[in-house]
């Protein structure tokens, strides 16, 4: 079963960004969200981990859906170097 693990050194923090995640994909049509674990400590360090099983529905099953943020700035596209036809440095 598909799942999205959350962790991180917080646990107020992820339990806080899971519980959006759970609300954002039971919003979704095209996602049924399955099991959500409860926080489970991380093995090393403070923090937890919350597991959160995602299913695909199966009425749009083979349906491409694309999602896009409009809330964060556009990122600017890098410009290649002119090629190297410049002159050589020799000694």
């Amino acid at each position: 079963m598909p799942q999205i693990r959350l962790m991180g050194s917080d646990s107020a923090d992820v339990q806080r960004t899971a519980d959006a995640v759970v609300r954002a994909l039971k919003a979704w049509p095209e996602t049924r969200v399955g099991d959500v674990s409860s926080p489970v400590p991380n093995r090393r360090g403070s923090g937890c981990r919350i597991y959160i099983e995602v299913l695909a529905d199966v009425a749009t099953d083979g349906v491409e859906v694309a999602v896009e943020r409009d809330d964060q700035p556009q990122q600017s596209v890098r410009r290649e170097l002119p090629s190297g036809r410049g002159r050589r440095l020799t000694q």
